[in-house]
């Protein structure tokens, strides 16, 4: 717990989360009163397309601070006196993983229900029934979309551990979801083999949010739910098994 709390001050006493935090509201709610403008007078909005902002710009923005909670310390040299205060690296690794867990799963939390409460508040009272509260959809998108969070921050921290750099791990996070893999998804018969194993790709079935995809997923939203999983916790695993190798 004392660890836990350590990362936890350290989170407190930088700006980066702030403004980070201000960027995934601003996405958040511009996506959800965008979704609700362009609605037509007979559509219908379904959560998780209020709320797409939250997953498809939100969730890799809390992703990014995540990466720079080690990243940054790895810059600063602040990681050889972490490490010297944990000498188990693999709970000094966990201890921030949690942390970032945490504060992404609330973040990401309170933003879905805000982009789904903006979106009713913009649409017509007949088109408010699916963005009710009342309405499982609602909070099944805040649950999975929270989940994601969770495990983005996981899957952050391992990465930003094996790669070190901020820089290196932005374009990873920025490049695969907006880049990588809609290209292959998109290539004629490659799309098809290699599609489902793209992680964003689950990330995106099991949220329900809108994404470019000629292929389907054969294991459903919950079997990409559990791979994705499986995704960031081999990352963040082997980030474990290689900082306990290496000097800091």
């Amino acid at each position: 717990m004392t660890t836990i709390n350590a990362e936890r001050i350290k989170l407190q006493t930088t700006r980066s989360p702030i403004w980070l935090i201000l960027v995934v509201v601003a996405v958040s709610m511009g996506f959800s009163a965008i979704q609700a403008a362009a609605l037509s007078p007979y559509g219908v909005l379904e959560p998780a397309r209020a709320a797409m902002g939250v997953s498809m710009f939100g969730v890799p923005v809390l992703m990014i601070l995540s990466a720079l909670s080690i990243t940054g310390e790895y810059r600063t040299g602040m990681i050889r006196a972490t490490f010297l205060a944990t000498p188990r690296r693999a709970w000094a690794l966990t201890s921030k993983a949690i942390v970032m867990a945490v504060v992404s799963a609330v973040v990401t939390a309170v933003m879905v229900m805000a982009a789904v409460a903006l979106a009713t508040a913009l649409v017509s009272e007949s088109q408010r029934a699916s963005l009710s509260f009342a309405n499982a959809e609602v909070w099944r998108a805040v649950g999975t979309m929270s989940l994601y969070a969770v495990l983005g921050a996981v899957l952050a921290i391992g990465l930003g551990t094996l790669l070190r750099h901020t820089a290196a791990v932005v374009a990873v996070v920025l490049l695969m979801p907006f880049v990588v893999e809609p290209v292959l998804g998109a290539l004629p018969e490659v799309g098809v083999r290699v599609g489902p194993w793209l992680p964003f790709a689950n990330a995106y079935t099991f949220t329900k949010t809108p994404w470019f995809q000629t292929f389907s997923m054969t294991w459903g939203a919950v079997g990409a739910a559990c791979y994705f999983a499986v995704v960031a916790g081999a990352v963040f695993v082997l980030a474990i098994a290689v900082v306990t190798r290496r000097d800091p």
